[in-house]
């Protein structure tokens, strides 16, 4: 299938659950597994136009507009990869929507796109959500097939283990009992899901993970957009304390000569705690391929927990600066607040320090 090719006879759209209707009716299930990746974002941009800007300037190429809806390409490894997008000016999301290949189109493009970007993110979901998820699924579908699942117990997991709830640890599971082993390895050795493989009796199978890619494989897009509202709601409050932080630098003295610098920070407040025992699994764990952060000046003060460091981001370059006591951990911008570097960081506490985590 070639969404590129898609032939669109009207001219505008104003609602995502309208254009999936209308991709149902010109790319029927009965033609086969679909394969189609929906990529959620949120953003700081305040309409279409300013999106468009940001598009432009990566650069991916508009081809084409359909009101709320555009076709966008880009050319990676001599191969135009086209992604159709839809900006909902509701909540300011962008969904991307695409059949190019997940292992390396998509990263190439859209996922450079993003992470260079300050002013949007990938639609993260955290362990908990995720499994919040899987859980309503289940209770609304009983049938309901887990084919695939990848699950983590982190260094600090707050939930019950009955086996060793001191040990880190990560499984990968294939098998289409994957329900009932999830359901186990939940219990037993208190994991979260990172990704799941679900297939619904209604004939809907999908693939969703961390990052907030859902590849929908068989069946209609309805479940798949009431999956992203969900995740999105709950992001909705996080996106705006982040976009209350804020970075200003003024010019005094007689002279000017001097610079004054205010930050003003978001908060995450982590209902463990840090201990001084999780700052060097915290610093291993930032450097890593996974976060792509890099840790400048850290402090550590053993004897009153504090902790405080620079932490560079690795895709964009952007910079906050992090300190805590413990409970708390303040995040301070430095220069123009990144919607996409604080949300990673955010998620690298939810996944790596406090799956409880909250922001305020």
């Amino acid at each position: 299938m070639d969404l590129s090719s898609l032939e669109i006879t009207r001219t505008d759209f104003c609602d995502i659950r309208d254009f999936f209707r209308y991709l149902e009716m010109k790319t029927p299930s009965s033609q086969g597994s679909r394969n189609i990746h929906i990529v959620a974002t949120i953003s700081t941009f305040q309409g279409i136009d300013e999106f468009i800007q940001s598009l432009e300037s990566f650069p991916f190429t508009v081809e084409k507009r359909w009101g709320n809806l555009l076709l966008i390409s880009r050319v990676s490894n001599a191969r135009r990869v086209s992604f159709f997008v839809f900006y909902d000016d509701r909540d300011h999301v962008p969904l991307f929507i695409t059949d190019a290949k997940k292992t390396n189109e998509i990263p190439e493009t859209l996922f450079r796109y993003i992470n260079s970007s300050k002013e949007i993110s990938n639609v993260w979901i955290a362990p908990k959500i995720m499994k919040e998820i899987k859980d309503d699924l289940v209770a609304e579908y009983q049938d309901l097939i887990i084919t695939y699942f990848s699950a983590r117990r982190g260094p600090n997991t707050d939930i019950s283990s009955e086996y060793r709830p001191d040990v880190e640890r990560g499984i990968q599971y294939h098998g289409n009992d994957g329900k009932h082993t999830l359901e186990e390895m939940e219990y037993y050795y208190g994991v979260l899901p990172k990704i799941l493989e679900i297939q619904l009796p209604n004939g809907v199978a999908f693939r969703i993970d961390n990052k907030g890619i859902i590849t929908l494989r068989q069946g209609h897009f309805e479940e798949i957009v009431t999956i992203i509202d969900h995740v999105v709601d709950r992001l909705k409050r996080v996106k705006d304390v982040i976009g209350a932080s804020g970075y200003s630098r003024y010019q005094v003295g007689k002279k000017k000569q001097f610079y004054n610098i205010i930050q003003t920070p978001w908060s995450i407040y982590l209902t463990g705690g840090m201990e001084g025992n999780h700052i060097p699994g915290f610093c291993r764990a930032m450097k890593s391929n996974e976060w792509n952060f890099t840790i400048f000046d850290p402090v550590v003060l053993q004897d009153s927990l504090y902790f405080s460091a620079r932490l560079i981001d690795g895709y964009s370059g952007s910079m906050i600066d992090v300190s805590t006591t413990g409970d708390v951990l303040e995040v301070y911008p430095v220069g123009k607040t990144d919607i996409g570097t604080s949300m990673r960081f955010f998620e690298f506490i939810l996944e790596n320090i406090d799956y409880s985590a909250t922001v305020g």
